[in-house]
């Protein structure tokens, strides 16, 4: 599988924070950058998943909230911790695709929930009904994990 150009992962970028920010499911919006996270940690090393996951949270942090940090931090966490699931010692199948996007967005989304609920004076956090949007974002994540694909390596 060829890698995609930076032109191109940008442009997936703005749609997927673009999409965030219009699509809503009964209430609920879709995390499409945390999976964006979850895709380029897993496609390439950990170092570069981070970096890419704590360059989207900072704009998505920038545009959303008021706080600058939480989703740096979440979406950074994603990117570092998916590079593990493609280069240890789990054989890649489509269950593993789900479970990995699911548990991974669920931990950062955990991440940002506490974060915001400690250091904003907002309405985010926990008690707003916060486990349901991410357990949504969790499965909506864990369903698009599963068409992902591992890239073959050459040894």
């Amino acid at each position: 599988m060829k890698r995609f150009a930076p032109l191109s992962i940008l442009l997936f970028t703005a749609l997927a924070l673009l999409l965030d920010m219009k699509i809503s499911f009964y209430g609920f919006r879709p995390d499409l950058v945390s999976f964006m996270a979850y895709w380029f940690g897993y496609s390439r090393s950990s170092g570069a998943g981070m970096l890419y996951g704590a360059a989207a949270g900072a704009v998505e942090d920038s545009l959303y909230m008021g706080l600058l940090g939480p989703g740096m931090l979440s979406k950074g966490l994603i990117g570092f911790f998916a590079s593990f699931l493609s280069r240890s010692f789990f054989r890649w199948t489509p269950l593993l695709g789900f479970f990995g996007a699911l548990a991974l967005t669920l931990a950062g989304g955990f991440v940002e929930l506490a974060v915001l609920s400690v250091f904003s004076q907002g309405s985010e956090g926990f008690s707003t009904g916060g486990l349901w949007i991410l357990l949504f974002q969790g499965l909506l994540n864990g369903i698009l994990g599963i068409f992902l694909r591992p890239e073959a390596r050459e040894s």
